[in-house]
C-alpha cells in the first residue's frame, strides 16, 4: 500500500512538472509586441529556433527573443503594456522576463543587455504586486518607475562599467550592482546619471553634460516605420510584394510621429536637340556593272 501511494504521489509530482514545462514553452512563443522601426541589419533568435534570423519590420516580438543590432543599425520594439525599447548599434539583448497582466494591473518587464546601449520608454505604472521594469547589464541593474531612460556599457580595459542616465519629465530610476552580495544603490533624477562598475556600488548621481547626453540620445534614436506596398501590375513578374518592407530614403519627412516614405525620383534624362536634315547621296557599286 504504501509502495502504490509513493508511485501516486511521484506520478502526479512529474505531471505537474510537466504541465509547467509545457506552460513555459508555450508561453516563449507567445507575442509581447511588434517591431516598429529596423534600420540596416538586425538579427534575431527566437525561443523556439536555434538558427538566427533577419528582423522584419512589423513582425512580433516573442517572450525569450534575442536581439542583435550591427554596426550603424537600429531597433525600436513597442510592448503590449505601451512600454518601448530603442536599441543602439552594437547590441545584444535577451526579453528575460515579460508577465503582463492588465486585469491585476501588473507588468513584470526584465531585460538582460550584454552590451550595446538601449533607450526605455515606461509609459504607465503599474500597483500590482511584484510589478517591475528593469534592464540588467553584466555589472548593472536599472529599475524604472515610470520614466525614460538610457542605458549603455563600454569597456575599459578589465572593467565593463555600466551608465544608466533618467531622461523622463517625472519619475526616477533606482540603480544598483547586478550582484545583489553588493551593497549600496542610488536614485536618478532628471538629467542625472551613475557608473557601476564591476564588484562595486553605483558612484553618486551627479548631473550628465549636454553632449554626453546628445551622444546618448542620438545612438539610440530610431524612428518609427511604415511598410508601403509596391502598386499592383508594376512588380517584376513572379515576385511577391504583398510584404515588402520599403527602407527609408533621404527625402522622408516625419509627420506626427512616424515616417512617411517616399520612392527616390530619377531625373529625367535631357534629350539632344535633332540638328537639320541634310540630304546624302549613297553610290552603291554591284559586282558585274
Amino acid at each position: 500500500m504504501r509502495n502504490r501511494q509513493i508511485f501516486v504521489t511521484a506520478t502526479l509530482l512529474f505531471s505537474a512538472l510537466l504541465m509547467q514545462t509545457t506552460g513555459a514553452i508555450a508561453q516563449s512563443s507567445q507575442s509581447i509586441g511588434s517591431v516598429t522601426a529596423v534600420q540596416r541589419q538586425v538579427d534575431v533568435i527566437h525561443p523556439d529556433q536555434s538558427s538566427v534570423a533577419m528582423v522584419k519590420l512589423g513582425e512580433s516580438v516573442l517572450f525569450k527573443d534575442t536581439y542583435e543590432t550591427k554596426s550603424q543599425s537600429r531597433l525600436k520594439l513597442l510592448f503590449e503594456d505601451d512600454s518601448i525599447l530603442s536599441l543602439g548599434e552594437n547590441t545584444r539583448l535577451e526579453i528575460a522576463e515579460n508577465i503582463y497582466d492588465p486585469a491585476q494591473n501588473r507588468r513584470s518587464t526584465v531585460v538582460k543587455m550584454v552590451n550595446g546601449s538601449v533607450r526605455a520608454l515606461v509609459g504607465k505604472i503599474f500597483g500590482g504586486s511584484g510589478s517591475k521594469f528593469e534592464i540588467h547589464t553584466p555589472t548593472a541593474a536599472a529599475a524604472a518607475r515610470g520614466t525614460y531612460f538610457i542605458v549603455w556599457t563600454s569597456k575599459e580595459g578589465e572593467l565593463d562599467p555600466t551608465g544608466v542616465v533618467n531622461i523622463g519629465e517625472s519619475g526616477r530610476v533606482a540603480v544598483s550592482n547586478v550582484d545583489p552580495a553588493v551593497e549600496g544603490s542610488v536614485e536618478l533624477d532628471r538629467n542625472q546619471y551613475t557608473l557601476v562598475e564591476e564588484g562595486k556600488p553605483p558612484i553618486p548621481a551627479a548631473t550628465i553634460s549636454p553632449g554626453l547626453l546628445r551622444g546618448l540620445l542620438a545612438s539610440t534614436e530610431a524612428r518609427d516605420q511604415t511598410i508601403s506596398e509596391v502598386p499592383k501590375g508594376t512588380e517584376a513578374p513572379g515576385s511577391d510584394v504583398s510584404n515588402v518592407v520599403v527602407p527609408p530614403f533621404p527625402s522622408e519627412q516625419p509627420t506626427g510621429g512616424e515616417t512617411v516614405v517616399g520612392a527616390p525620383t530619377v531625373p529625367p534624362i535631357q534629350q539632344q536637340p535633332m540638328t537639320d536634315k541634310t540630304p546624302v547621296s549613297v553610290n552603291v557599286q554591284f559586282p558585274g556593272d
